[in-house]
């Protein structure tokens, strides 16, 4: 397998190791599996690299990139992917009438339906789902290891060493990796901008809260599930992982 190791640095991935996890919306436990995880939110810098253009409203280019819909999100993704010589987890195609229909690449296979579908058989770079997004923001199991898994916020009972939110940072977004990271050398999962997850139910689910939000909304057990697939707004972003 061919990777393009300048831009895998660019995108800061880290290692996560999985294990299992049980989540406040869950009944029963679940296995998260290995992960490469970015280390910040998608930057502008990032963004433009990969897509050629910057829609974001607070400009800056280590700021996180924002006003990105959930389906841009996914492109972003395929497109890293092809970047780097790995086969992109998303298959998107169209119908007659320009709505976009989602199946996912298995490794050594064909295009599955999303509920078919194994994460742990794809290749590429993708979204995280909500439950591998609340692993990764509560430190994994290092965070398990040292006894602080159960933080309020990603790395901290006290959100203003981890997270940019409205007490903090009411004119916008800031640079990534500015606050104290989690345990596991993850930025910015509370704060700055809501992240996108991928859809593995009935929902479009975004994680982490925002710089306009209040304290509440950056819980990592916090989810805002009443949202559509187009949405697009100055403090929504994204995060991108890879099965490993």
């Amino acid at each position: 397998m061919k990777k393009n190791t300048e831009i895998l640095e660019i995108e800061n991935m880290i290692f996560v190791r999985g294990g299992k996890y049980k989540s406040l919306f869950l009944n029963k436990e679940r296995e998260v599996c290995d992960l490469e995880v970015c280390k910040y939110p998608i930057t502008q810098n990032m963004w433009i690299e990969i897509m050629g253009n910057n829609p974001s409203y607070h400009i800056g280019g280590r700021k996180p990139v924002e006003q990105i819909s959930w389906w841009d999100a996914l492109e972003f993704c395929n497109e890293m992917s092809k970047k780097c010589h790995l086969e992109p987890v998303y298959n998107i195609t169209y119908d007659n009438f320009d709505n976009p229909i989602l199946k996912i690449n298995q490794i050594g296979g064909k295009a599955v339906e999303v509920n078919k579908a194994d994460f742990k058989k794809t290749e590429g770079f993708r979204l995280p789902t909500e439950i591998e997004w609340e692993w990764f923001a509560r430190g994994g199991e290092v965070a398990k290891e040292q006894g602080n898994f159960d933080y309020d916020y990603s790395g901290s009972d006290n959100i203003d060493e981890v997270a940019w939110y409205w007490g903090n940072s009411k004119e916008g977004t800031q640079d990534v990796g500015m606050k104290k990271a989690n345990q596991l050398g993850l930025y910015d999962c509370s704060g700055n901008v809501w992240e996108w997850c991928f859809k593995t139910g009935d929902r479009y689910m975004l994680k982490g809260g925002s710089f306009y939000d209040f304290n509440e909304f950056c819980l990592v057990n916090n989810r805002d599930r009443d949202t559509t697939p187009n949405r697009k707004e100055g403090n929504i972003g994204f995060r991108i992982v890879r099965t490993v």
